[in-house]
């Protein structure tokens, strides 16, 4: 389902867009979509796009400099999960129980990566304190990334640690996004944690030490929280999305 919308208050956008609903689909076809539109769009043939899409069958996705040797590539297919490479940086990431968004557009002399980065971020956080979710907020410090890849099996997940401005509860991560630049223009993806499942990612990484899968998965929960923990209540795909579109169309 496609959906445009036309709304000069939206300074990220600059005007027409498309907002794409694609719906659950397996994680070639949604890298591929992101891919495909991001080409498309740096040639000028489509519109700048907010996309939100879900994963079946839930799979991993590898930051596009990580290594593939992070993950257990055979546990995975005996779990039924597909493996992907993100063209967007940042760590491993087990789409589960999650609304995935991805943004195409343009930098120009006053929109940055920051300030795109920080947009995206605030709609979404209007959108999810709507849903009941009031004790979100922007997390205000950066995490010491330097440091933390040293510790290679802590830091093989995306949701290990938080970085500037990204919505966390109680200082937990629940949006975990990541950006890449083609040229002027810009892909950022974004993973919205509606409820758990993302911390069996530990159960797929390789490491020496079978007993580091509990200690990283212990890690991502104390490191990560969700839509549903924030609410007290489930929020489903639908939901989600329906409050982000109201936040988007005002």
């Amino acid at each position: 389902m496609i959906r445009k919308i036309y709304n000069d208050k939206l300074k990220i956008f600059n005007g027409e867009f498309e907002f794409i609903d694609s719906g659950f689909s397996d994680g070639q076809y949604n890298m591929d979509f992101d891919i495909l539109r991001t080409r498309e769009f740096s040639n000028g043939t489509e519109l700048p796009m907010f996309r939100f899409y879900g994963w079946k069958p839930w799979a991993v996705s590898l930051g596009a400099n990580q290594n593939d040797s992070d993950i257990d590539s055979l546990t995975c297919k005996s779990k039924g999960y597909d493996v992907v490479r993100r063209p967007t940086g940042g760590r491993a990431v087990l789409h589960a129980n999650e609304l995935t968004y991805s943004v195409v557009t343009t930098l120009n002399d006053e929109l940055t990566v920051h300030s795109i980065y920080r947009e995206i971020h605030d709609i979404l956080l209007t959108a999810f304190k709507s849903l009941g979710c009031r004790e979100l907020e922007f997390e205000k410090s950066q995490a010491d990334f330097r440091n933390l890849y040293k510790d290679s099996d802590m830091s093989v997940s995306c949701f290990a640690s938080s970085a500037r401005y990204e919505i966390s509860f109680k200082g937990r991560k629940v949006v975990g996004s990541a950006q890449r630049l083609f040229g002027k223009t810009l892909l950022q993806h974004g993973s919205v944690l509606l409820g758990k499942g993302h911390e069996e990612i530990a159960s797929v990484v390789n490491v020496i030490d079978e007993s580091k899968k509990s200690v990283l998965r212990e890690n991502i929960l104390s490191h990560s929280s969700t839509l549903e923990e924030a609410s007290g209540r489930k929020i489903g795909y639908k939901e989600c999305l329906d409050a982000i579109y109201s936040v988007l169309i005002k």
